[in-house]
């Protein structure tokens, strides 16, 4: 098990603000993939606590990954996994992790109501700059496609700093946008109701 502190900051981009930061950070590395499975109960208790549960998947491995607001950021508790996720299927409450469970409980989270209501796959490219991890995100969820850029840091306040100026670069100015499974979650949510 793993418990980290989460800081990053995300932008949304273009298609071409996309091509162009691929281009100047990331023209010689090569992508790799992942799927995030989101899970939640069928009335969205855990987005309501402005959480996160998922298992992702990447190259064979499954990870479990509850993610919390903290003070500064997301606390993350990630976790080796075995359940092989399938849209729909229940989560089985024997299947989650001690820690995870404990965090569910204390929001008042029926962890017999979790289920996999979607997936995002994510196309990915990492960077190391000034001891950060910056990352390219291309995203597709639910016949929509997404292109992000996030700067996962381990201070707050100079990983800003760093992030507007990699920004200012590309004549953009920082924007919070809603994370990963908010979007999935917004897009599904929309396209139920028209």
């Amino acid at each position: 098990m793993a418990t980290n502190n989460e800081i990053e900051f995300k932008q949304l981009l273009t298609e071409k603000k996309y091509n162009v930061i691929h281009k100047t950070y990331f023209n010689e590395i090569e992508p790799f993939k992942q799927t995030n499975f989101y899970i939640d109960t069928p009335d969205f208790d855990l987005k309501d606590h402005k959480s996160a549960l998922r298992i992702r998947v990447k190259d064979e491995y499954l990870e479990m990954t509850l993610k919390i607001p903290a003070e500064v950021g997301l606390t993350e508790y990630n976790f080796e996994t075995h359940v092989v996720p399938e849209l729909n299927k229940p989560i089985p409450e024997q299947s989650l992790p001690s820690e995870i469970a404990d965090q569910l409980t204390k929001m008042d989270i029926d962890l017999t109501k979790l289920i996999i209501l979607g997936s995002l796959k994510t196309e990915r490219l990492e960077k190391e700059i000034n001891g950060n991890l910056l990352v390219l995100d291309k995203s597709t969820y639910l016949d929509f496609e997404d292109f992000e850029l996030e700067y996962e840091v381990e201070d707050y306040d100079e990983g800003l700093i760093q992030f507007k100026s990699i920004l200012e670069k590309f004549d953009m100015k920082h924007e919070i946008p809603a994370n990963k499974v908010q979007r999935f979650f917004n897009r599904k949510s929309n396209l139920y109701h028209n």
